[in-house]
């Protein structure tokens, strides 16, 4: 997944938007990785309080009751493209101390648009749950599926540079 950062950091560089792409692997081990993975988003808020987004990126698993693995895919411009998912919390049951959930719905309704119009089909449906996985830290915090692990690197990476032109374009456009 850092090299689909590293797409979706130069496709924003190239639009002349600040990136800070940190490549720490924070899931050696699962337990505790967003734990981990907030000690490095705070250290950056501490240093750089202007930061707006953060996009925590992943791939997803989906595996067939079978044992197979789901590969969702979408052909754009003639070429094969991870599908991705963006999920984003909300502040209820268990989940507490999240006011800002309803500005990260906003941004990631207006991102999945914005890919839409731009790449018909490459979004899967919006996941919106009573989790926080580090989005209460920015206005705008996603967590991005971008495809499985039954994806080629490829596809992810092509992915990520769809999503990196269509989030410089949104932003382009809201700025």
């Amino acid at each position: 997944m850092v090299r689909v950062g590293d797409e979706i950091t130069k496709r924003l560089e190239m639009a002349g938007f600040n990136v800070i792409h940190d490549k720490t692997i924070h899931d050696a081990s699962y337990n505790g990785a967003y734990s981990r993975s907030l000690v490095t988003v705070e250290k950056y808020l501490k240093k750089y309080p202007s930061i707006v987004i953060t996009l925590d990126i992943h791939r997803d698993a989906i595996h067939y009751d079978d044992g197979s693995k789901c590969k969702p895919t979408a052909e754009i411009n003639g070429k094969k493209a991870a599908q991705v998912m963006i999920i984003t919390g909300a502040e209820e049951g268990s989940v507490e101390n999240f006011p800002g959930w309803a500005d990260n719905l906003t941004f990631a309704v207006a991102l999945q648009n914005k890919v839409e119009e731009n790449y018909k089909g490459l979004m899967r449906p919006v996941f919106f749950c009573q989790r926080k996985y580090n989005m209460n830290v920015t206005p705008c915090s996603l967590l991005l599926e971008m495809g499985t692990d039954a994806n080629t690197l490829e596809e992810a990476v092509y992915s990520g540079r769809l999503i990196g032109d269509s989030l410089a374009e949104l932003l382009e456009e809201n700025m």
